[in-house]
């Protein structure tokens, strides 16, 4: 591949009118030659559509209805787009400059990849204040070990990714909002060994706040039993390696021992001995070293990842 290849941007978006704007800007400031932006708009009530209409120059399309999530609209996206590459950028979020300069060179030096990988860094909404950074190769390539344990991080995809292996899950397996939608269809790529390149570089900035869906704790439960069952979701399928296995019945432990030091917090007891009750249905006396041993892990990743 010789010139540059067609990228495109989904960019699913509601409410959102006191960052997108930046989140446009960033995409302007790319200037880069071949890029496909679609808008995906839940409906929005606020100026969030207005701000999307001002910028139509470096829009290629906008859908505004609502979805019954936003993987939904992403999944949507994904069906209209005509890009050889695709990645998504949230409306609270950025890139930082010439981002997709790096992903096309990267598509262009490295044609037989599946995914390509990049460093992300997360700041404060308010405060601007950068508490989050990942870039090294040994945190953000796909292998089950970082998709499992550590933060999910984004990534640009071929397109024949979400035709040969599913798009995103639209919504969790009860039928509720699924916060975690991303770390399954991680774990579903690395399940079906694809191929991965690392750009170690931070390309995007992704924003926190208070209404944050997964960057604020008030869904720290939910998300918590997400990961269990989807854990539960692929251990039923007993069709991959042993190895794989381990990993996900580790992944299933990691999350109910740290479940465990939440409710042990909270002085939620019934909660406490039904989560102990599958742990060790799960591991039997081996769950107590998990209990002990993955709340430190976890406390250590997140660390050595944190800026102070």
């Amino acid at each position: 591949m010789n010139e540059y290849p067609k990228i495109t941007v989904i960019i699913p978006c509601m409410n959102a009118e006191t960052t997108i704007q930046k989140t446009f800007d960033s995409i302007r400031s790319q200037n880069y030659k071949n890029l496909e932006c679609i808008v995906m708009d839940g409906n929005s009530t606020d100026d969030t559509m207005r701000i999307v209409n001002k910028n139509l120059d470096i829009i290629s399309k906008v859908v505004s209805e609502e979805d019954e999530s936003g993987a939904s609209a992403c999944n949507k996206a994904i069906g209209m787009s005509s890009g050889d590459i695709i990645g998504f950028l949230y409306a609270d979020d950025y890139y930082e400059n010439n981002s997709l300069e790096y992903i096309s060179r990267a598509v262009i030096e490295n044609p037989n990849n599946d995914i390509y990988s990049y460093g992300l860094s997360i700041e404060d909404l308010s405060s601007e204040k950068v508490i989050f950074e990942s870039y090294l190769k040994k945190n953000i390539k796909l292998c089950l070990n970082n998709v499992l344990f550590k933060h999910v991080l984004n990534h640009f995809y071929r397109k024949e990714v979400f035709i040969k292996h599913g798009k995103l899950r639209p919504l969790y397996f009860d039928g509720t909002i699924f916060f975690s939608n991303d770390r399954e269809f991680l774990i579903r790529l690395c399940l079906n060994n694809l191929k991965n390149y690392v750009i170690e570089k931070v390309l995007y900035k992704m924003t926190t706040h208070k209404e944050s869906y997964t960057g604020s704790r008030k869904n720290i439960v939910k998300i918590r039993e997400e990961h269990i069952g989807i854990a539960d979701y692929y251990l039923e399928k007993n069709n991959f390696s042993k190895f794989k296995l381990k990993k996900l019945k580790d992944f299933k432990s990691h999350n109910l021992s740290l479940l465990i030091v939440y409710y042990i917090y909270k002085l939620d007891y019934k909660n406490l001995k039904y989560t102990l009750k599958i742990g060790f249905d799960l591991k039997g006396l081996f769950f107590i070293l998990d209990i002990i041993r993955c709340p430190i892990s976890e406390i250590i990743y997140r660390l050595s990842v944190k800026r102070w």
